[in-house]
């Protein structure tokens, strides 16, 4: 069966790196649906009680 093309739901969980700092992995169909690469510069940011996570403008 075909995943849908948008508003995909995943359980993820939150994993502590390096003592300070929390990582959330990402699907890898959300990632190239999005064309997101290694290396991407990303704006995270919170709105009331959810985070977005955007790709950053090209300076």
């Amino acid at each position: 069966m075909a995943r849908p093309e948008n508003d995909q739901t995943s359980r993820r969980k939150l994993n502590l790196v390096g003592g300070k700092t929390f990582a959330v992995s990402i699907p890898i169909e959300i990632i190239r649906q999005l064309g997101l690469k290694k290396g991407d510069d990303l704006m995270v940011r919170r709105m009331a009680d959810k985070i977005i996570i955007e790709k950053a403008e090209q300076k």
